[in-house]
C-alpha cells in the first residue's frame, strides 16, 4: 500500500476502533450509580476499577508492539477489541470475582490499540499533517467517553445497566468484523523483525522521555476526571445521573474537537511541544477554578466544564504525533507505545488518588483544584525538554 493511499479510511476506522475501546473503559464508570448497588460497593470505589484498567494498559502499551510483527496492526486491533468485548460482557454479571479478570482484559485490550494504530499511521501520515492525522485518530478517546456518557445511562434507564453493557460488547464485536475487510491490505508487512519494546526505550531518547513524563501528568488528571466527573456532578453539585452523563458526553465531544484545533496549531504555527505547553497551562488554570463556582451557577459551571474538556482532553493526538516524529524509521509503534505507557502509568494513579483526595477534602472539586499543579508541571517539562536529545534505539 502506498503511503498516501487510503489514509482517510485508515484514520476513520482506527478512530472508530479507539472510540469503542475507550467506551469499554468508561462503560462501568458512567453506569456507576446503577451498578454500584449490585456490586455492593460505594460509587467512589469505581476509581480503583479504572486504575486497574490503566495498570494493565501500561504493560500492554509498553510490550504489545512485540506482537505487531507477528499479527500486524489490524489483527492486533481486532484481538484488542474482541478482548474488550468479552471484558465488558463479563462485568454485567456484577460479581467482584469476575470483575477482576474482566477489568484486566479491558486494560490489556486498551493498551494495544495505540501502538497498533501508530505503526500503521506512522507509515502513511505526511510530516506536514502528522499532528492532524493523529489528532483525528485520537478524537476516538473523548468520543468514546462521550459515547458511553450519552448512550449508556439512557439505555440503562430503559433496559437496565446489565443490558446496556451487553449492547456495548456487541458494538465492539461489530467493529472487529468491520476491520476484517482491510486486514489483508494493511497487515502486509507483518512478520518483520520486532524492535525491542518497553519503557527502557525512553532512557535512550531523553526527548521521548520528557514528553512521556508530561503525558503522565496530563493523563492523571484527564483520566481521573473521566472516572469521577459523574460522581462529582452528582455529589458536589447535586445533578442527576442522566444530566451528569450528558454533560460528560458534551465535554468529551468538545475535547475531541479541540484535538483538531490543537493539531492544526501544532502543524501550522507552534509545533508539537509548544502546543503541549499551552494545553498544560490552560488545564491547570481551569481546574483551579472549580471550587469558585457554586452548584446554583449552572450556566457558568457548564462553561467551565466545557473549557476543562477542551484543554485536559486535547493533548493526546499531538503527543502521539510527537512520539512518532522523534522515533527512528520503522519504530513508530514501539516509540509511541513506550511514551503512552507512561501516560497510562499516570492514569493508573489518577482515579484512586482522586477518590482518596475527594473523600479527605469532602469534595471532588477540591481534589481537582489541588491536582491542577500536575498539568502545570507537564507544561514546564515540555518547556525544558524542547532541546532534549532525541537519541536512538540502537
Amino acid at each position: 500500500m502506498s503511503k498516501g493511499s487510503g489514509l482517510a479510511l485508515v484514520v476513520f476506522l482506527l478512530a472508530g476502533a479507539q472510540t469503542l475501546a475507550t467506551m469499554a473503559v468508561y462503560a462501568l464508570p458512567v453506569l456507576v450509580a446503577y451498578a454500584a448497588p449490585d456490586f455492593g460497593m460505594a460509587r467512589a470505589n469505581i476509581g480503583y476499577q479504572v486504575g486497574l484498567v490503566y495498570l494493565c494498559a501500561v504493560f500492554a502499551s509498553a510490550y504489545g508492539p512485540r506482537w505487531l510483527a507477528i499479527w500486524g496492526p489490524v489483527r492486533t486491533t481486532q484481538i484488542a477489541l474482541a478482548a474488550a468485548a468479552v471484558g465488558v460482557a463479563l462485568l454485567s454479571f456484577a460479581e467482584l470475582t469476575i470483575a477482576l479478570p474482566a477489568t484486566m482484559l479491558i486494560g490489556l485490550a486498551y493498551g494495544l490499540t495505540n501502538p497498533a494504530a501508530s505503526q500503521l499511521l506512522g507509515k502513511l501520515a505526511p510530516p506536514s499533517r502528522r499532528n492532524m492525522v493523529f489528532g483525528l485518530k485520537q478524537m476516538g478517546v473523548p468520543f468514546g467517553v462521550a459515547l458511553a456518557g450519552l448512550m449508556l445511562p439512557g439505555t440503562a434507564e430503559l433496559l437496565g445497566w446489565r443490558n446496556a453493557m451487553l449492547i456495548a460488547a456487541a458494538m465492539l464485536l461489530t467493529m472487529v468484523i468491520g476491520l476484517q475487510f482491510k486486514r489483508a491490505d494493511w497487515d502486509q508487512d507483518r512478520g518483520t523483525p520486532a524492535l525491542q519494546a518497553g519503557p527502557l526505550l525512553l532512557l535512550k531518547s531523553p526527548a521521548l522521555g520528557v514528553i512521556g513524563l508530561a503525558a503522565a501528568c496530563y493523563a492523571l488528571v484527564q483520566i481521573g476526571l473521566g472516572a469521577h466527573m459523574v460522581a462529582m456532578l452528582i455529589g458536589d453539585y447535586g445533578w442527576d445521573s442522566v444530566s451528569a452523563g450528558a454533560l460528560v458526553g458534551l465535554c468529551q465531544v468538545v475535547g475531541g474537537l479541540s484535538r483538531i484545533g490543537w493539531a492544526l496549531v501544532a502543524d501550522t504555527k507552534l509545533g508539537g511541544q509548544r502546543v503541549l505547553m499551552m494545553i498544560g497551562a490552560l488545564s491547570g488554570i481551569f481546574l483551579m477554578m472549580l471550587p469558585l463556582v457554586s452548584s446554583s451557577q449552572t450556566f457558568l459551571l457548564v462553561l467551565l466544564f466545557i473549557a476543562i474538556g477542551a484543554s485536559t482532553a486535547g493533548w493526546n493526538g499531538v503527543l502521539v504525533a510527537e512520539s512518532v516524529r522523534l522515533a527512528p524509521a520503522g519504530a513508530a509503534g514501539a516509540a509511541s507505545g513506550a511514551v503512552i505507557s507512561l501516560s497510562f502509568a499516570g492514569a493508573v494513579l489518577g482515579p484512586p488518588l482522586i477518590a482518596l483526595l475527594g473523600q479527605e477534602l469532602h469534595g471532588y472539586r477540591y481534589a481537582f483544584a489541588l491536582l491542577a499543579t500536575l498539568p502545570l508541571a507537564g507544561a514546564a517539562l515540555c518547556w525544558f525538554g524542547r532541546h532534549a536529545r532525541r537519541g536512538d534505539f540502537a
